[in-house]
Protein backbone atom coordinates (compact mmCIF):
# COMPACT_ATOMS: atom_id res chain seq x y z
CA UNK A 1 0.00 0.00 0.00
CA UNK A 2 1.40 3.41 -1.00
CA UNK A 3 1.12 6.53 1.06
CA UNK A 4 0.42 10.08 -0.23
CA UNK A 5 4.15 10.64 -0.81
CA UNK A 6 4.43 7.70 -3.21
CA UNK A 7 6.40 5.44 -0.88
CA UNK A 8 5.13 1.95 -0.30
CA UNK A 9 4.44 0.95 3.29
CA UNK A 10 7.79 -0.76 3.90
CA UNK A 11 9.83 2.12 2.43
CA UNK A 12 7.71 4.61 4.32
CA UNK A 13 8.30 2.96 7.69
CA UNK A 14 12.02 2.56 7.05
CA UNK A 15 12.26 6.26 6.22
CA UNK A 16 10.49 7.27 9.42
CA UNK A 17 11.97 4.71 11.77
CA UNK A 18 10.22 1.96 13.75
CA UNK A 19 6.72 2.33 15.19
CA UNK A 20 6.58 2.96 18.89
CA UNK A 21 3.27 1.28 19.69
CA UNK A 22 0.13 2.80 21.12
CA UNK A 23 1.09 3.18 24.77
CA UNK A 24 3.26 6.29 24.56
CA UNK A 25 1.82 9.19 26.56
CA UNK A 26 4.04 11.82 24.89
CA UNK A 27 2.97 10.70 21.45
CA UNK A 28 -0.62 10.61 22.65
CA UNK A 29 -0.38 14.22 23.74
CA UNK A 30 1.25 15.05 20.43
CA UNK A 31 -1.67 13.55 18.54
CA UNK A 32 -4.13 15.72 20.40
CA UNK A 33 -2.12 18.81 19.43
CA UNK A 34 -1.89 17.57 15.85
CA UNK A 35 -5.60 16.90 15.58
CA UNK A 36 -6.56 20.18 17.22
CA UNK A 37 -4.34 22.43 15.13
CA UNK A 38 -2.93 20.90 11.99
CA UNK A 39 -4.65 17.82 10.65
CA UNK A 40 -6.70 18.08 7.46
CA UNK A 41 -8.90 15.03 6.87
CA UNK A 42 -9.85 14.06 3.32
CA UNK A 43 -13.30 15.63 3.53
CA UNK A 44 -11.63 19.09 3.82
CA UNK A 45 -13.05 21.98 5.83
CA UNK A 46 -11.82 23.29 9.19
CA UNK A 47 -9.60 21.27 11.55
CA UNK A 48 -11.54 18.68 13.57
CA UNK A 49 -12.56 19.33 17.15
CA UNK A 50 -11.18 17.18 19.94
CA UNK A 51 -12.67 16.23 23.26
CA UNK A 52 -11.47 14.26 26.25
CA UNK A 53 -9.08 14.40 29.13
CA UNK A 54 -5.93 14.41 26.98
CA UNK A 55 -4.36 11.45 28.76
CA UNK A 56 -3.04 8.36 27.07
CA UNK A 57 -4.66 5.03 27.77
CA UNK A 58 -8.09 3.54 27.27
CA UNK A 59 -10.75 5.93 28.46
CA UNK A 60 -9.32 9.08 26.89
CA UNK A 61 -12.07 10.10 24.49
CA UNK A 62 -11.14 11.61 21.15
CA UNK A 63 -13.79 12.77 18.71
CA UNK A 64 -12.98 13.67 15.12
CA UNK A 65 -15.75 16.10 14.23
CA UNK A 66 -17.38 16.04 10.82
CA UNK A 67 -16.76 19.03 8.56
CA UNK A 68 -19.05 20.74 6.09
CA UNK A 69 -17.43 19.27 2.98
CA UNK A 70 -17.96 15.49 2.61
CA UNK A 71 -15.13 13.05 1.99
CA UNK A 72 -14.21 12.48 -1.60
CA UNK A 73 -15.78 15.74 -2.81
CA UNK A 74 -12.45 17.56 -3.15
CA UNK A 75 -8.76 16.81 -3.72
CA UNK A 76 -6.98 14.74 -1.10
CA UNK A 77 -4.68 16.61 1.26
CA UNK A 78 -2.19 14.79 3.44
CA UNK A 79 -2.24 15.72 7.12
CA UNK A 80 0.49 17.89 8.52
CA UNK A 81 -0.30 21.39 7.25
CA UNK A 82 -3.02 23.01 5.20
CA UNK A 83 -0.64 22.88 2.24
CA UNK A 84 -0.56 19.07 2.39
CA UNK A 85 2.93 18.71 3.91
CA UNK A 86 3.16 15.27 5.45
CA UNK A 87 3.57 15.20 9.21
CA UNK A 88 4.95 12.33 11.28
CA UNK A 89 2.46 9.54 11.94
CA UNK A 90 1.17 9.88 15.51
CA UNK A 91 -0.34 6.82 17.21
CA UNK A 92 -3.79 7.36 18.77
CA UNK A 93 -4.03 7.89 22.55
CA UNK A 94 -5.21 4.46 23.66
CA UNK A 95 -3.50 1.38 25.01
CA UNK A 96 -3.59 -1.59 22.67
CA UNK A 97 -2.64 -5.17 23.38
CA UNK A 98 -0.89 -4.14 26.61
CA UNK A 99 -4.40 -3.75 28.01
CA UNK A 100 -6.16 -6.57 26.22
CA UNK A 101 -3.86 -9.33 25.08
CA UNK A 102 -2.71 -11.22 28.13
CA UNK A 103 -5.49 -10.75 30.66
CA UNK A 104 -9.16 -10.02 30.67
CA UNK A 105 -9.73 -6.23 31.09
CA UNK A 106 -10.80 -5.29 34.59
CA UNK A 107 -13.75 -3.41 33.22
CA UNK A 108 -15.74 -3.58 30.02
CA UNK A 109 -15.12 -0.41 28.06
CA UNK A 110 -18.12 -0.76 25.79
CA UNK A 111 -21.76 -1.42 26.50
CA UNK A 112 -23.00 -4.74 25.14
CA UNK A 113 -25.36 -2.80 22.87
CA UNK A 114 -22.34 -1.17 21.19
CA UNK A 115 -20.81 -4.51 20.13
CA UNK A 116 -21.37 -5.71 16.57
CA UNK A 117 -23.24 -9.03 16.89
CA UNK A 118 -21.26 -11.49 14.73
CA UNK A 119 -23.96 -14.17 14.67
CA UNK A 120 -25.76 -14.79 11.40
CA UNK A 121 -28.26 -17.41 10.27
CA UNK A 122 -29.23 -18.96 6.90
CA UNK A 123 -32.24 -17.46 5.11
CA UNK A 124 -35.63 -19.17 5.49
CA UNK A 125 -35.91 -22.15 3.14
CA UNK A 126 -39.39 -21.18 2.00
CA UNK A 127 -38.35 -17.72 0.81
CA UNK A 128 -37.13 -17.43 -2.79
CA UNK A 129 -36.89 -13.63 -3.03
CA UNK A 130 -34.72 -11.75 -0.54
CA UNK A 131 -35.40 -8.03 -0.24
CA UNK A 132 -33.18 -5.59 1.63
CA UNK A 133 -33.11 -1.82 2.01
CA UNK A 134 -29.71 -0.21 2.64
CA UNK A 135 -29.66 3.47 3.63
CA UNK A 136 -26.37 5.35 3.25
CA UNK A 137 -25.74 8.11 5.79
CA UNK A 138 -22.65 10.28 6.16
CA UNK A 139 -21.14 11.72 9.33
CA UNK A 140 -22.39 8.97 11.64
CA UNK A 141 -20.14 9.00 14.71
CA UNK A 142 -18.54 5.58 15.01
CA UNK A 143 -16.41 4.38 17.94
CA UNK A 144 -13.54 2.66 16.15
CA UNK A 145 -11.73 1.93 19.45
CA UNK A 146 -12.56 2.61 23.11
CA UNK A 147 -12.84 6.38 23.43
CA UNK A 148 -11.92 7.05 19.77
CA UNK A 149 -14.71 8.21 17.47
CA UNK A 150 -14.80 9.47 13.91
CA UNK A 151 -17.55 10.50 11.44
CA UNK A 152 -18.12 7.39 9.35
CA UNK A 153 -20.25 6.63 6.32
CA UNK A 154 -22.63 3.75 6.98
CA UNK A 155 -25.10 1.28 5.55
CA UNK A 156 -28.09 1.33 7.95
CA UNK A 157 -26.10 3.20 10.59
CA UNK A 158 -23.44 0.51 11.14
CA UNK A 159 -19.86 -0.32 10.14
CA UNK A 160 -19.78 -2.83 8.54
CA UNK A 161 -23.20 -2.97 6.90
CA UNK A 162 -25.67 -5.79 7.57
CA UNK A 163 -24.95 -9.33 6.42
CA UNK A 164 -27.04 -10.18 3.35
CA UNK A 165 -27.97 -13.82 2.69
CA UNK A 166 -29.60 -15.92 -0.03
CA UNK A 167 -29.31 -19.36 -1.62
CA UNK A 168 -27.84 -19.99 -5.03
CA UNK A 169 -30.42 -19.35 -7.75
CA UNK A 170 -32.70 -17.24 -5.55
CA UNK A 171 -33.47 -13.59 -6.28
CA UNK A 172 -31.73 -10.76 -4.45
CA UNK A 173 -33.49 -7.39 -4.47
CA UNK A 174 -31.48 -4.68 -2.70
CA UNK A 175 -32.71 -1.07 -2.63
CA UNK A 176 -30.09 1.60 -1.99
CA UNK A 177 -31.35 4.89 -0.49
CA UNK A 178 -28.78 7.68 -0.61
CA UNK A 179 -29.35 9.96 2.39
CA UNK A 180 -25.87 11.46 2.01
CA UNK A 181 -24.50 14.56 0.29
CA UNK A 182 -22.48 12.91 -2.52
CA UNK A 183 -23.30 10.16 -5.07
CA UNK A 184 -22.98 6.53 -3.95
CA UNK A 185 -23.57 3.02 -5.27
CA UNK A 186 -23.33 -0.65 -4.27
CA UNK A 187 -20.97 -3.00 -6.08
CA UNK A 188 -21.57 -6.70 -5.38
CA UNK A 189 -18.86 -9.26 -6.06
CA UNK A 190 -20.16 -12.32 -7.88
CA UNK A 191 -22.06 -12.91 -11.14
CA UNK A 192 -24.74 -10.41 -12.25
CA UNK A 193 -25.76 -8.24 -15.24
CA UNK A 194 -23.63 -5.18 -16.09
CA UNK A 195 -26.44 -2.76 -15.19
CA UNK A 196 -26.44 -4.19 -11.65
CA UNK A 197 -22.69 -3.75 -11.14
CA UNK A 198 -22.85 -0.42 -9.30
CA UNK A 199 -20.00 1.30 -11.16
CA UNK A 200 -21.53 3.58 -13.83
CA UNK A 201 -24.99 4.11 -12.38
CA UNK A 202 -24.32 6.25 -9.30
CA UNK A 203 -27.24 7.14 -7.05
CA UNK A 204 -27.45 10.92 -6.47
CA UNK A 205 -28.09 12.47 -3.04
CA UNK A 206 -31.75 11.95 -2.15
CA UNK A 207 -32.13 9.24 -4.79
CA UNK A 208 -32.62 5.48 -4.69
CA UNK A 209 -31.99 2.48 -6.91
CA UNK A 210 -32.93 -1.20 -6.68
CA UNK A 211 -30.34 -3.83 -7.57
CA UNK A 212 -31.99 -7.10 -8.63
CA UNK A 213 -30.17 -10.23 -9.72
CA UNK A 214 -29.94 -13.99 -9.27
CA UNK A 215 -27.62 -14.95 -6.41
CA UNK A 216 -24.78 -17.00 -7.89
CA UNK A 217 -22.48 -18.78 -7.49
CA UNK A 218 -22.61 -19.89 -3.88
CA UNK A 219 -19.83 -18.48 -1.73
CA UNK A 220 -18.88 -15.45 0.37
CA UNK A 221 -18.72 -12.03 -1.29
CA UNK A 222 -18.05 -8.43 -0.34
CA UNK A 223 -20.34 -5.57 -1.24
CA UNK A 224 -19.19 -1.95 -1.08
CA UNK A 225 -19.67 1.51 -2.52
CA UNK A 226 -17.90 2.00 -5.86
CA UNK A 227 -18.21 5.79 -6.24
CA UNK A 228 -14.94 7.62 -6.86
CA UNK A 229 -12.62 7.78 -4.96
CA UNK A 230 -13.62 4.23 -4.08
CA UNK A 231 -10.82 3.76 -1.55
CA UNK A 232 -12.15 6.63 0.56
CA UNK A 233 -15.76 5.47 0.37
CA UNK A 234 -14.73 2.01 1.57
CA UNK A 235 -12.34 3.31 4.25
CA UNK A 236 -15.12 5.56 5.56
CA UNK A 237 -17.21 2.45 6.27
CA UNK A 238 -19.31 1.57 3.21
CA UNK A 239 -18.80 -2.19 3.02
CA UNK A 240 -20.48 -5.42 4.10
CA UNK A 241 -20.74 -9.17 3.50
CA UNK A 242 -23.00 -11.20 1.19
CA UNK A 243 -23.32 -14.95 1.87
CA UNK A 244 -24.78 -17.16 -0.87
CA UNK A 245 -25.44 -20.73 0.27
CA UNK A 246 -25.57 -23.87 -1.87
CA UNK A 247 -29.15 -24.70 -2.85
CA UNK A 248 -29.14 -27.70 -0.52
CA UNK A 249 -27.59 -25.64 2.30
CA UNK A 250 -24.63 -26.52 4.52
CA UNK A 251 -24.53 -28.76 7.61
CA UNK A 252 -26.01 -26.90 10.62
CA UNK A 253 -23.42 -25.02 12.71
CA UNK A 254 -23.26 -21.88 14.76
CA UNK A 255 -22.32 -19.17 12.24
CA UNK A 256 -20.26 -16.02 12.74
CA UNK A 257 -19.63 -13.25 10.17
CA UNK A 258 -16.26 -11.55 10.77
CA UNK A 259 -14.92 -8.72 8.59
CA UNK A 260 -11.30 -7.57 8.95
CA UNK A 261 -10.63 -3.88 8.31
CA UNK A 262 -8.49 -0.94 9.39
CA UNK A 263 -8.83 2.77 10.07
CA UNK A 264 -6.37 5.49 9.04
CA UNK A 265 -7.71 8.33 11.18
CA UNK A 266 -5.13 10.96 10.27
CA UNK A 267 -5.06 9.90 6.59
CA UNK A 268 -1.28 9.61 6.40
CA UNK A 269 -1.33 6.27 4.58
CA UNK A 270 -0.69 4.20 7.73
CA UNK A 271 -3.48 2.50 9.68
CA UNK A 272 -4.07 3.57 13.29
CA UNK A 273 -6.39 0.70 14.25
CA UNK A 274 -7.28 -2.72 12.85
CA UNK A 275 -10.63 -4.26 13.70
CA UNK A 276 -12.94 -7.23 13.63
CA UNK A 277 -16.36 -5.99 12.44
CA UNK A 278 -15.50 -2.31 12.54
CA UNK A 279 -14.36 -1.87 16.14
CA UNK A 280 -10.89 -2.53 17.52
CA UNK A 281 -10.73 -4.81 20.59
CA UNK A 282 -14.53 -5.20 20.85
CA UNK A 283 -14.30 -9.00 21.21
CA UNK A 284 -11.59 -8.56 23.83
CA UNK A 285 -13.97 -6.47 25.92
CA UNK A 286 -16.84 -8.84 25.08
CA UNK A 287 -15.52 -12.37 24.35
CA UNK A 288 -17.55 -14.63 22.08
CA UNK A 289 -18.95 -17.48 24.16
CA UNK A 290 -18.80 -20.97 22.64
CA UNK A 291 -20.10 -24.25 24.01
CA UNK A 292 -17.81 -27.25 24.38
CA UNK A 293 -17.93 -29.32 21.20
CA UNK A 294 -20.10 -26.74 19.41
CA UNK A 295 -19.44 -26.75 15.63
CA UNK A 296 -18.65 -23.22 14.41
CA UNK A 297 -18.62 -21.86 10.88
CA UNK A 298 -16.83 -18.51 10.70
CA UNK A 299 -17.13 -16.44 7.53
CA UNK A 300 -14.00 -14.24 7.35
CA UNK A 301 -13.26 -11.42 4.90
CA UNK A 302 -10.46 -8.85 4.49
CA UNK A 303 -11.75 -5.49 3.21
CA UNK A 304 -8.57 -3.43 3.79
CA UNK A 305 -5.71 -2.85 1.34
CA UNK A 306 -3.17 -4.90 3.31
CA UNK A 307 -2.65 -8.62 3.70
CA UNK A 308 -4.47 -10.10 6.71
CA UNK A 309 -3.98 -13.52 8.34
CA UNK A 310 -6.83 -14.80 10.56
CA UNK A 311 -5.55 -17.26 13.18
CA UNK A 312 -7.27 -19.15 16.00
CA UNK A 313 -5.40 -20.34 19.10
CA UNK A 314 -5.37 -23.84 20.52
CA UNK A 315 -7.12 -25.39 17.55
CA UNK A 316 -7.21 -26.05 13.80
CA UNK A 317 -9.93 -25.25 11.29
CA UNK A 318 -11.19 -26.64 8.02
CA UNK A 319 -10.56 -24.04 5.32
CA UNK A 320 -12.96 -23.36 2.43
CA UNK A 321 -11.45 -20.61 0.29
CA UNK A 322 -13.97 -18.05 -1.02
CA UNK A 323 -16.73 -20.33 0.30
CA UNK A 324 -17.09 -21.90 -3.16
CA UNK A 325 -16.81 -25.54 -2.06
CA UNK A 326 -18.94 -27.77 0.14
CA UNK A 327 -16.08 -29.38 2.05
CA UNK A 328 -12.82 -27.97 3.48
CA UNK A 329 -9.85 -28.07 1.14
CA UNK A 330 -7.26 -28.19 3.91
CA UNK A 331 -6.80 -28.17 7.69
CA UNK A 332 -4.75 -25.32 9.17
CA UNK A 333 -4.79 -22.69 11.92
CA UNK A 334 -3.89 -19.59 9.86
CA UNK A 335 -4.61 -18.35 6.33
CA UNK A 336 -3.45 -15.24 4.46
CA UNK A 337 -6.11 -13.08 2.80
CA UNK A 338 -5.42 -10.21 0.40
CA UNK A 339 -7.79 -7.31 -0.18
CA UNK A 340 -11.38 -8.56 -0.73
CA UNK A 341 -10.35 -12.21 -0.25
CA UNK A 342 -12.52 -14.32 2.01
CA UNK A 343 -12.85 -17.80 3.43
CA UNK A 344 -14.94 -20.09 5.62
CA UNK A 345 -13.29 -21.48 8.75
CA UNK A 346 -14.97 -24.52 10.37
CA UNK A 347 -13.92 -25.72 13.84
CA UNK A 348 -15.00 -26.75 17.33
CA UNK A 349 -13.33 -26.62 20.73
CA UNK A 350 -13.28 -29.76 22.88
CA UNK A 351 -11.32 -28.24 25.78
CA UNK A 352 -12.62 -25.39 27.98
CA UNK A 353 -10.78 -22.12 28.40
CA UNK A 354 -10.07 -18.76 26.85
CA UNK A 355 -8.66 -18.85 23.32
CA UNK A 356 -7.48 -15.84 21.37
CA UNK A 357 -8.42 -15.28 17.75
CA UNK A 358 -6.37 -12.68 15.92
CA UNK A 359 -4.65 -11.50 12.79
CA UNK A 360 -1.22 -13.13 12.73
CA UNK A 361 0.40 -9.98 11.42
CA UNK A 362 1.32 -9.02 14.96
CA UNK A 363 1.09 -5.26 14.46
CA UNK A 364 -2.52 -5.75 13.37
CA UNK A 365 -3.19 -7.76 16.52
CA UNK A 366 -1.56 -5.12 18.72
CA UNK A 367 -3.68 -2.39 17.14
CA UNK A 368 -7.03 -4.07 17.63
CA UNK A 369 -7.47 -7.15 15.43
CA UNK A 370 -7.81 -9.67 18.25
CA UNK A 371 -10.45 -11.07 20.58
CA UNK A 372 -11.33 -14.07 22.74
CA UNK A 373 -13.38 -17.21 22.37
CA UNK A 374 -14.56 -18.16 25.85
CA UNK A 375 -15.26 -21.90 25.73
CA UNK A 376 -17.39 -23.54 28.38
CA UNK A 377 -17.42 -22.39 32.00
CA UNK A 378 -14.16 -20.67 32.90
CA UNK A 379 -13.19 -20.17 36.54
CA UNK A 380 -12.99 -16.52 37.60
CA UNK A 381 -9.58 -14.92 38.04
CA UNK A 382 -8.96 -12.87 41.20
CA UNK A 383 -7.32 -9.50 40.73
CA UNK A 384 -3.54 -9.62 41.18
CA UNK A 385 -3.32 -13.42 41.10
CA UNK A 386 -2.48 -15.70 38.23
CA UNK A 387 -5.00 -18.50 37.74
CA UNK A 388 -3.66 -21.99 38.20
CA UNK A 389 -2.76 -23.68 34.96
CA UNK A 390 -4.07 -21.03 32.57
CA UNK A 391 -2.59 -17.56 32.44
CA UNK A 392 -5.18 -16.55 29.85
CA UNK A 393 -8.25 -17.51 31.90
CA UNK A 394 -11.15 -15.08 31.78
CA UNK A 395 -13.98 -14.36 34.15
CA UNK A 396 -16.67 -16.98 34.44
CA UNK A 397 -18.81 -17.03 31.34
CA UNK A 398 -22.33 -15.71 31.94
CA UNK A 399 -25.33 -17.65 30.62
CA UNK A 400 -25.40 -17.33 26.87
CA UNK A 401 -27.84 -14.63 25.81
CA UNK A 402 -26.81 -14.16 22.19
CA UNK A 403 -29.60 -13.22 19.82
CA UNK A 404 -29.75 -13.70 16.05
CA UNK A 405 -28.14 -10.93 14.03
CA UNK A 406 -30.52 -7.96 13.50
CA UNK A 407 -32.37 -8.09 10.23
CA UNK A 408 -31.48 -5.65 7.52
CA UNK A 409 -34.13 -3.17 6.58
CA UNK A 410 -36.93 -4.01 4.20
CA UNK A 411 -39.24 -6.95 3.83
CA UNK A 412 -36.47 -9.52 3.41
CA UNK A 413 -34.39 -11.12 6.12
Amino acid sequence: MRGPDGLDQKQDREARGPRRGLARPLLAAGLLVLLASAMVLPWGGPPPATAGNGRGGVGAELTLASAQQPAGSGPHQAPGTAQGHRGRHMPPPTLGSETYQYSFPKEQRRATTDVFDPETAPPPKERKVHEYTLVIEEGVMHEVAPGIKFPSWTFNGKVPGPVLRAREGELLRVTLVNAGAVPHSIHFHGVHPAEMDGVFGLVPPGGSFTYEFEAKPYGVFPYHCHANPTSKHIQNGLYGMLIVEPQEGRPPMRELAMMMSAFDLDRDGEADFYAWNGKAFQYADHPIDLKLGEPVRMYVMNIFEEMMAPHIHGNMFGLIRTGTARQPQEITDVVSLGIAERAILEFKYDLPGAYMFQCHFTEHMELGLMGWFRVGRVKPMKAGKKPAGDEHALHAAPPRTSKPAPKAGGAGE
